[in-house]
């Protein structure tokens, strides 16, 4: 969790935030601006996280009643499906705009590691968050 992001976000919204939140989820992806990288999918890791006006229950138990977490899979699928990328920040940016799309959204941030390109498991990744 980004709490500077929350804190931010609860100083504005009185009734409260719900945060959805999608974790450590690996994907091969072709990205790079190496040589090597060129064509040789590699594991990479997202983290979204997004968060809506309001903690307060939904008024039904049922998927329409809420933002359905599905949408933010669907928008990485989209993203990665839509072109090769040189940069994780380019990455990031637009998985990003996805995640900002439903009008209840109020902030969200991405971040994308690569997990396997620093010897002795190391990582390099950035984070973008955005607040509407």
């Amino acid at each position: 969790m980004r709490y500077g992001l929350l804190t931010e976000l609860l100083e504005n919204h009185h009734s409260g935030v719900t945060s959805l939140f999608v974790r450590d989820w690996v994907r091969d992806i072709d990205i790079g601006i190496f040589e090597y990288e060129i064509g040789n999918p590699q594991p990479v890791s997202i983290d979204l996280e997004v968060h809506i006006s309001g903690a307060d229950a939904p008024k039904r138990d049922e998927i329409d009643a809420v933002v359905d977490y599905d949408y933010m899979r669907a928008v990485v699928d989209r993203v990665i499906a839509s072109k090769r990328y040189n940069l994780l920040e380019t990455l990031a940016s637009e998985i990003l705009d996805g995640c900002m799309m439903p009008r209840e959204v109020v902030g969200a941030a991405v971040t994308v590691t690569k997990l396997a390109v620093i010897e002795d498991n190391g990582r390099i990744g950035c984070t973008l968050t955005r607040i509407r």
